[in-house]
């Protein structure tokens, strides 16, 4: 992995730290997530997933792009190991609006451990904050609070631990997931559900979201939502505009096969 090319795309000062420390990690999960999206764009337009580091590396550093949390979190994890942390590859169950969740290992979440402590640096979920979260037990917690809101990190048992945010007064769980660290091929079934089921939310929808100075910015097929402390804001998404919005909120300069048509 050529680590150095990937600092310069991420804008990461190298010589700030030289341990694997929270603080190191905190600042490479930023940096991460302010230039590179969250992204389904190849799962729309029927390109397959390679999580394979070197087209990775081609797909993020050279061709600009993001992807979704196999991608995301597999690239990731593997700079932070080359800086010297150790990093756990964990399957997740996300929880769904109306009380569904999704099957289990659809989200491949990362811990980090330092210092004898379990942080998840995810940087591929689409919402968490610009920093690694503390896993706590309930009693005391330890929220972060982030642009678009609170999060925290829970652990419910030895083998489980939760992700949730701060949603009108009540902590709504994101994702549950399991602590048996995995390789990333044995994810490789769900990634093949994720990309090509049409029963996955990844094949039904369009998501592309990134952090912005204001906030967040998201986009789905239908609209472009700017979410910031105190309020959304809304706009249709058409063939004739999705262009400039890839392009002024996410740098993105790629097709979607959907809009085309």
């Amino acid at each position: 992995m050529d680590t150095q090319a990937i600092e310069r795309y991420l804008d990461i000062d190298s010589t700030l730290y030289n341990e694997p420390t929270l603080e190191a990690l905190d600042y490479y999960i930023k940096q991460y997530m302010m230039t590179v999206p969250f992204e389904n764009i190849n799962v729309q337009n029927g390109v397959p997933i390679s999580v394979e580091i070197d087209d990775l590396f081609d797909k993020i550093v050279n061709q600009h792009r993001g992807g979704f949390c196999y991608e995301m979190n597999h690239f990731f994890g593997t700079y932070l190991e080359e800086k010297g942390f150790t990093v756990h590859r964990m399957p997740a169950t996300v929880h769904q609006p109306g009380g569904h969740t999704s099957p289990h290992g659809s989200h491949m979440s990362l811990v980090v451990p330092i210092d004898n402590v379990n942080y998840v640096a995810d940087v591929g979920f689409g919402d968490l904050p610009l920093q690694s979260l503390r896993i706590a037990s309930l009693d005391p917690t330890h929220p972060v609070t982030d642009l678009t809101g609170q999060f925290r990190a829970i652990s419910e048992s030895e083998d489980t631990y939760i992700v949730q945010k701060l949603e009108n007064e009540q902590w709504m769980t994101r994702y549950e997931a399991k602590m048996h660290p995995q390789t990333i091929h044995d994810f490789d079934e769900m990634i093949d559900y994720n990309s090509k089921n049409p029963d996955s939310i990844f094949v039904k929808q369009l998501m592309i979201t990134k952090p912005q100075l204001f906030g967040r910015a998201t986009m789905s097929f239908n609209h472009l939502t700017l979410s910031k402390q105190d309020n959304k804001e809304k706009f249709d998404v058409t063939s004739d505009n999705y262009r400039d919005m890839l392009e002024k909120y996410f740098n993105l300069d790629v097709k979607i096969k959907p809009f085309e048509q």
